[in-house]
């Protein structure tokens, strides 16, 4: 297949070229500014529309995908804590097999028309633990996504879903020959996790030679809840790996920010997660600079999450360039080659041919010096036309190519009835 008259862009370092693009199977194998159409090629003339490398969430809780609109059980929740126990620790014990399923179609495709071709997620559903991490794979799968799983481990259930929370692992830890999927080994959060649970959870990570993927530091609580520094009892119990991904990280230290840089893990930022559970200010200007960014399970769209993130801290006063939140927006596609064994986030030869269409509102010229800017200012995900995963277009026309988007979104109202109601008869 071979994509010509498009305007590429690349985002670290912001570069914004006319390029053809060459595809076979599921990889870029050539780029130019004319490209000869080679004998029976395939050829999409793309007008001079954009074309982007996918976009990864860094960190993703899919099973909250039906939580827009549910009722809100108990009164409103006055800090975090209360709001993972009157909210989200409702929804999640309300999940089935079916309603894992629709969460994540309903969040992959979300994602999807936001330009995201790899998911990280970090799953929890203290009622369906044993095989629900298959139910996300062949969710995900059936959208064409790579995707990157857990389970969260932890220890609010009793010692007996910890041991299925470490269990659920098992089948999938192999490694995926077409590098469309991985995992890692889950755990809730320091102040959930007892020292014997975390240790275990490190063991495994070790033992199957992947990271952990774990909440560190979100609220100001977490280290007081937990009666230690927190990447100091990581370290000491075996769970501060190499490849592991830390997400939020509000309320660390930099020698404790430096500490996860030295030992090989990430960092992801949620800004608007951040927000509106109010648990604090990032401080991101500490942060290494591999951080990405997730959104931490409202929706899937990066457009938004970057502005947010640019805006908040404009406001704070953190010196960044546009160019650096670029960075941030593509370490998310350096964390998951690295994870998945292939190579992403690039539009060149020998790259994986993820790649997105975006149909831009009219504007000045896009240049190289102002793509940051673009980006910031006058991109969003409706600019998204379609998506291309491992050479194969599974977005068209903002829809998705394998299944009804009507279909699923009838299903899933009628699902997401049923969790709430779970949730309103649950303890």
């Amino acid at each position: 297949m071979l994509l010509k008259g498009a305007l590429t862009l690349h985002l670290d370092p912001p570069d914004v070229q006319p390029l053809d693009v060459r595809i076979e199977g599921t990889t870029i194998v050539a780029t130019g500014p004319q490209l000869d159409v080679l004998p029976g090629e395939e050829v999409v003339d793309l007008a001079g529309k954009w074309l982007m490398p996918g976009l990864v969430v860094a960190h993703h809780h899919l099973y909250s995908a039906l939580a827009c609109g549910m009722p809100l059980v108990d009164e409103s929740p006055s800090n975090f804590p209360d709001m993972l126990a009157k909210v989200w620790w409702r929804l999640d014990r309300a999940l089935d097999e079916e309603s894992v399923e629709i969460s994540a179609l309903v969040g992959g495709v979300q994602a999807l028309r936001a330009g995201v071709t790899t998911i990280i997620d970090h799953h929890a559903s203290p009622s369906f633990i044993e095989g629900s991490l298959e139910c996300l794979d062949g969710a995900l799968g059936s959208l064409g996504m790579r995707r990157v799983l857990c389970y969260e481990v932890t220890d609010r259930g009793g010692p007996t879903q910890a041991a299925d929370g470490l269990r659920a692992h098992h089948n999938l830890l192999a490694a995926d020959g077409e590098k469309m999927r991985a995992v890692l080994v889950g755990a809730h959060a320091n102040f959930t996790l007892s020292d014997d649970t975390l240790r275990a959870c490190g063991d495994l990570a070790r033992d199957a030679g992947v990271g952990l993927h774990i909440h560190v530091a979100e609220a100001v609580d977490d280290e007081r809840l937990v009666g230690e520094p927190l990447i100091e009892r990581m370290r000491r119990l075996g769970a501060l790996l190499p490849g592991s991904i830390l997400a939020h990280c509000v309320h660390l230290k930099p020698t404790e920010l430096e500490a996860i840089n030295d030992a090989g893990a990430w960092v992801t930022h949620q800004p608007r997660s951040n927000l509106n559970n109010g648990v604090g200010y990032a401080p991101i200007e500490s942060f290494p600079e591999t951080m990405a960014m997730g959104t931490d399970g409202i929706g899937g769209d990066l457009f938004t999450e970057l502005q947010v993130g640019w805006f908040r801290a404009q406001e704070e006063g953190v010196p960044w360039a546009p160019e650096r939140w670029l960075r941030a927006l593509s370490s998310g596609a350096s964390i998951a080659s690295q994870l998945l064994g292939t190579r992403l986030g690039h539009i060149e030869s020998g790259a994986q041919a993820d790649l997105v269409v975006l149909d831009p509102i009219p504007g000045p010229p896009l240049e190289s010096h102002n793509l940051p800017a673009a980006f910031l200012f006058r991109l969003s995900s409706s600019a998204v036309e379609s998506v291309m995963i491992a050479g194969t277009w599974q977005l068209k026309q903002r829809q998705p190519v394998w299944l009804s988007a009507a279909a699923l979104d009838s299903r899933a109202q009628e699902v997401a009835k049923t969790v709430w109601k779970r949730m309103e008869d649950g303890p």
